[in-house]
């Protein structure tokens, strides 16, 4: 693609982009039907100019007609499309005439309201920076409405910080101005933690029960790290993050329990869960292969030992974990009474050591993870 930055007016965004999941490409006028309602989906807080009038302009037609009409400025706002079933999801691309100019553009993304939480937006606005950079621009702003937290979010994990710019202010809330550099790595940092309980920080705390809350406090409440819903806490916590929020985290619990009458430890493994952002992009299997390894290294740990829900076997099993024929008994994590689970429940175990796995019934001492 030719480089174009640095010339006035410049609308250097005119191809396609290809991520793991998505196509970016030229808006077509059959994009309309899914950009109209990307009109009508928009909060009630933003500026008239961008919501429907009252006669209901703009129509599909109308966006048709504007991206077909030879006379119209060109677009550098990509189509985003599902790489694999075609289906528009919004767009994606950069702005040369909004917080932006020629030398530094500003990255813009929209997408239906239907395909939030998927990581989709971060996806495709990383495509475009990476796109940037190598055409030599050497920074992207991004403007963002204060009270449009999951656009603030998605900016964070590109890297975006306020630029220290004051954002206009009026009856429709209040202008962020963020800014990244593009000289630095294309996309936040992956690392991956591996921290005992106690020694856990009050950020890494902090950061934990940000990402069990967004998963569970409507329907479970707050997340208690010493008796998570009343599973048995985690010894250990592997936790996967991108810039400075955990995206996914793993935890296990060293234990003696019992199994055909022999006594096992086993690394009780519980708290499995990935940001909805971010599933579907392997992060899953990366977090757990370090939990495994951490299990493997572990001199007291023979087995790791889960039990879980149907649906979610193969996603295990595809990990390294094998599922196993065996009655479970366990304290309750309701009453405190003894339970015992049916015969054929899932329960999967990870070979950690040398040792073989012996047949027969299972007690945990204790409750689940």
């Amino acid at each position: 693609m030719t480089n174009t930055s640095g010339r006035a007016g410049a609308r250097p965004l005119s191809g396609r982009l290809r991520t793991a999941r998505l196509i970016l490409r030229p808006q077509t006028a059959t994009d309309a039907t899914v950009f109209h309602t990307l009109w009508t989906e928009r909060d009630e807080r933003v500026p008239a100019h961008r919501k429907l009038d009252a006669a209901g302009h703009p129509t599909a037609s109308d966006i048709a007609a504007h991206i077909t009409d030879p006379a119209s400025e060109r677009s550098s706002l990509l189509t985003v499309e599902d790489a694999v079933s075609g289906e528009v999801y919004g767009y994606c691309g950069l702005v040369f005439d909004a917080n932006g100019n020629d030398e530094e553009p500003e990255v813009a993304f929209e997408l239906l309201q239907a395909v939030h939480n998927r990581g989709y937006a971060t996806e495709a606005a990383t495509a475009v920076l990476r796109w940037a950079a190598e055409a030599g621009y050497r920074r992207a702003w991004a403007g963002v409405w204060e009270w449009n937290v999951s656009s603030r979010r998605v900016l964070d994990k590109l890297g975006f910080v306020d630029s220290g710019r004051s954002g206009r202010v009026s009856e429709h809330g209040r202008t962020l101005i963020t800014v990244r550099d593009l000289g630095t790595e294309h996309t936040p940092i992956e690392r991956t933690e591996l921290v005992e309980h106690q020694d856990l920080s009050t950020s890494q705390l902090s950061a934990l029960g940000k990402l069990f809350d967004s998963e569970y406090r409507v329907t479970h409440g707050a997340w208690n790290p010493d008796r998570p819903y009343g599973y048995s806490p985690a010894h250990v916590h592997v936790m996967l993050s991108i810039g400075r929020i955990v995206i996914a985290h793993v935890g296990f619990q060293r234990r003696t329990i019992s199994a055909g009458g022999h006594e096992i430890v086993v690394a009780g493994t519980g708290g499995v869960l990935v940001h909805s952002d971010w599933r579907g992009s392997g992060v899953g299997r990366r977090v757990m292969a370090r939990a495994q390894q951490a299990m493997r290294d572990d001199a007291l740990v023979d087995f790791g030992y889960l039990g879980c829900r149907e649906a979610v076997v193969p996603f295990y099993e595809s990990t390294g974990w094998r599922r196993i024929r065996a009655q479970e008994r366990h304290i309750s994590i309701a009453d405190g009474s003894d339970t015992t689970e049916p015969f054929g429940a899932p329960i999967l175990i990870y070979d950690a050591s040398d040792s073989r796995w012996p047949p027969g019934d299972v007690d945990l001492r204790g409750t689940p993870w």
